[in-house]
């Protein structure tokens, strides 16, 4: 998961042409009764118009893995329910979830359909069902109120991470296998959310974390090869050059724009006390 800018949609043609088409539909929601909305929501589905604007939005990745196209359709996740919301017991919070929400698309996140759905890892021996579908859990212990139309949602505590929170995204890194790891210096509330997020998010997906510990693989090899470059560098003008090559290199797997990039960002904190000589100092040019 990396941190994706949501604002920077507003004012794109796309959102504006969105916002004018739905404009009047939570009006029209709420003079309906609760099967009505049902009924309404089933027959109007304009938010799958916003794919590919969002689909530009994460450089044409899953907003919560940063899984690539291939590793499961991709379809417009309402991160708020539109219909119901369970608590992460199962527990059924609102039967009728965030209806006004629905047309909201600040509302949106672009999910890969093995993250979305529920679904058993198929390639695992857990049996255990993950996937979003409709949970949406809440620190309830916490003083999160469930909230209704009219209420502010600021007041709220959504127990998982979102992408488009800096704060959350940093509470995930990953380990050499590709399996999520939780951060170790955070508070007990977020490595719950973290823990609650890996699960309702299918991240430890063991065709997801194949790839990840493939590209664990490709950095780390990039790294090895960098520095027996720098250590057999005859003069400084070589040494200079083959820096200036493992910037481009580590630039390239590190983008936003590379599937799986936070993984490369983990080996390279993993080793960055074994070639400290020279990676302090790239990585900080990476950033």
């Amino acid at each position: 998961m990396r941190h994706i800018r949501l604002e920077d949609l507003a004012g794109k043609n796309e959102i504006q042409i969105y916002e004018a088409l739905v404009a009047d539909f939570v009006n029209q929601m709420e003079l309906m009764n609760d099967e009505e909305r049902k009924v309404f929501i089933r027959n109007n589905t304009p938010w799958n118009m916003l794919q590919e604007v969002m689909f530009n939005l994460s450089e044409s990745k899953c907003w919560y893995s940063e899984a690539p196209p291939g590793a499961g359709d991709f379809e417009i996740d309402h991160f708020r329910p539109k219909n119901r919301s369970r608590q992460f017991d199962g527990a059924i919070l609102k039967p009728n979830g965030y209806w006004w929400l629905t047309y909201n698309w600040r509302n949106y996140r672009l999910a890969g359909g093995l993250i979305n759905k529920r679904r058993k890892d198929r390639l695992g021996i857990d049996e255990e069902v993950k996937g979003k579908g409709d949970y949406f859990p809440l620190n309830i212990d916490g003083g999160s109120i469930i909230a209704n139309f009219g209420d502010n949602l600021n007041n709220e505590l959504p127990i998982l991470l979102d992408p488009k929170n800096v704060y959350d995204v940093s509470l995930l890194t990953f380990d050499k296998n590709g399996e999520p790891i939780i951060q170790s210096d955070i508070p007990d509330i977020d490595k719950f959310r973290a823990e609650k997020s890996i699960l309702f998010y299918h991240l430890d997906l063991e065709q997801l974390s194949l790839y990840r510990s493939q590209v664990w693989k490709k950095c780390e090899d990039e790294l090895f090869d960098i520095n027996e470059a720098i250590l057999t560098s005859v003069n400084e003008h070589q040494r200079t050059a083959v820096l200036r090559k493992a910037c481009d290199t580590l630039l390239e797997i590190t983008s936003k724009k590379a599937p799986f990039s936070k993984v490369a960002w983990a080996c390279i904190d993993a080793n960055i006390e074994k070639y400290s000589s020279w990676l302090k100092n790239l990585k900080t040019a990476l950033i």
